[in-house]
């Protein structure tokens, strides 16, 4: 069995198909102890792109077919970004679309893919479907040789399929989770390149698992009891909160993938369904996010683990934060929450959200800095 070349299959990859296409075979890998069709390979290709481009706004390649498809099917069907794996599968089978697009995204990466298996004959012929062919030809020669490549196409009442060589399915179920994390590597810096500083890129290419905010919680829950502090309100809304509230991400957590308290802000249920994944208007929220944080970390008693988490976002020693004043933590919340939604209205995040139930009182509070 030729394993080396997997390390060159990626290189020089101008699509993201190559990189879902090896995927999809992982995904599949129980059911390739037979032939399997290219139509099951290609559904799963898109499955796998979904995360990344219908939840996390990723760019795939500004020419990139397959980014075209999952956009299509979300747009077509009206799915959410969150959808799970296996009602997508369902909702391909029903997209009338899907034939088309399965003929689109096979038309050269499953022979591609072999390229660099039989360097020679990639080399000699054009990027294009007669390549691929020459090269799935060359693939079909060799299968079941030593000189084989992974897999082999075949033709079966007009529909293409794909068949490991021999060996090949033992060797990917053993080594499955190291090939996996190879391909997320490459796949992961192909993505940067065309989604400069975007965040936490690697956290995005499958849809996240169930996370825990008690931690946050419990961190609101003690500030709102401390006697100096005045009372908690949703920023957005202006409403007082009580114990009764949720934790809102100031920037979507779909655009920074992660929980950091700085980001973090107590809102109402229904403040919290209005804005969704979107970016909030920052002339209007902005000062009243750093301001509940100032309150919050000037509190005597800061519990370390809170105190750390500061220290760490504000790049100052935790004993330091009671001394900090409203501008300079209101300028830092500047230098870092501005150039990265930026970033994500780049990206096609909605922008400058306003709450429904905004009122005056909330508008002249956020017009005088966040009332700091």
């Amino acid at each position: 069995m030729r394993t080396r070349e997997f390390g060159a299959a990626f290189r020089d990859t101008t699509s993201s198909y190559k990189f879902f296409w090896c995927l999809a075979i992982l995904d599949l890998l129980p059911a390739l102890d037979r032939p399997v069709g290219v139509r099951e390979l290609v559904k799963a290709m898109i499955i796998r792109a979904w995360a990344a481009v219908a939840l996390f706004r990723l760019s795939l390649g500004k020419v990139d077919r397959l980014q075209a498809c999952v956009r299509a099917l979300q747009s077509d069907t009206g799915l959410g970004a969150r959808t799970a794996p296996h009602r997508l599968e369902t909702e391909l089978e029903r997209w009338p679309a899907l034939d088309r697009w399965v003929e689109e995204l096979s038309r050269f990466v499953p022979g591609r893919f072999l390229g660099s298996w039989f360097a020679d004959v990639a080399r000699a012929t054009p990027y294009d479907r007669r390549g691929s062919r020459a090269v799935a030809v060359a693939a079909g020669r060799a299968w079941g040789t030593n000189a084989s490549g992974p897999y082999r196409l075949l033709e079966e009442d007009g529909s293409l399929l794909v068949e490991l060589a021999p060996g090949w399915q033992a060797w990917l179920e053993h080594h499955r989770a190291l090939v996996i994390g190879f391909v997320e590597q490459q796949l992961t810096r192909y993505l940067q390149a065309r989604n400069p500083s975007v965040p936490a890129i690697v956290r995005k290419l499958e849809l996240p698992q169930r996370r825990s905010l008690t931690l946050a919680r419990q961190w609101l829950n003690w500030a709102a009891a401390e006697p100096a502090t005045m009372p908690i309100t949703d920023i957005f809304s202006g409403q007082p909160l009580g114990t009764r509230f949720e934790i809102d991400h100031f920037l979507p957590w779909s655009f920074v993938a992660h929980d950091e308290f700085w980001n973090l802000c107590p809102t109402t249920a229904q403040t919290n369904r209005s804005k969704s994944g979107r970016l909030p208007s920052l002339d209007l929220y902005l000062p009243r996010l750093a301001a509940l944080h100032t309150i919050i970390m000037r509190q005597p008693g800061l519990p370390r683990s809170l105190a750390a988490s500061y220290g760490e976002f504000l790049g100052i020693d935790p004993h330091a934060l009671a001394s900090l004043t409203s501008e300079l933590v209101l300028a830092h919340y500047g230098r870092v929450i501005r150039p990265l939604a930026q970033i994500a209205i780049n990206q096609g995040f909605p922008s400058d959200w306003q709450c429904p139930d905004t009122d005056l009182l909330t508008k002249e509070f956020a017009s005088k800095g966040g009332g700091s």
